[in-house]
């Protein structure tokens, strides 16, 4: 099958089948966002904590206590953030 055949037009697909088609590019979309979410917190939080070289395949009692906080304090940050989002939009 070339690519001209695997092209479908959008116009002709039931008003069933284009709400199940947004459905899964929106859950793609959510699954691409939250990848590139953890991959930007995992970095930062790598680049912040990590300061030597890792040995036993474990990172040492302060790199990985600075680590849980860095992602806790994230964690707690979107939160604040989304509720009071959510506050906004209940004004």
């Amino acid at each position: 099958m070339d690519a001209e055949q695997a092209q479908v037009d959008i116009s002709k697909l039931s008003d069933a089948d284009k709400k199940e088609l947004n459905q899964i590019l929106t859950n793609e979309a959510q699954k691409s966002s939250i990848q590139q979410t953890v991959h930007h917190l995992a970095d930062v939080c790598w680049k912040k904590c990590v300061t030597g070289k890792i040995t036993a395949g474990r990172l040492d009692k302060s790199e990985e206590s600075c680590a849980q906080n860095c992602v806790e304090r994230w964690m707690d940050t979107n939160l604040a953030v989304l509720k009071h989002l959510e506050t906004l939009r209940g004004q």
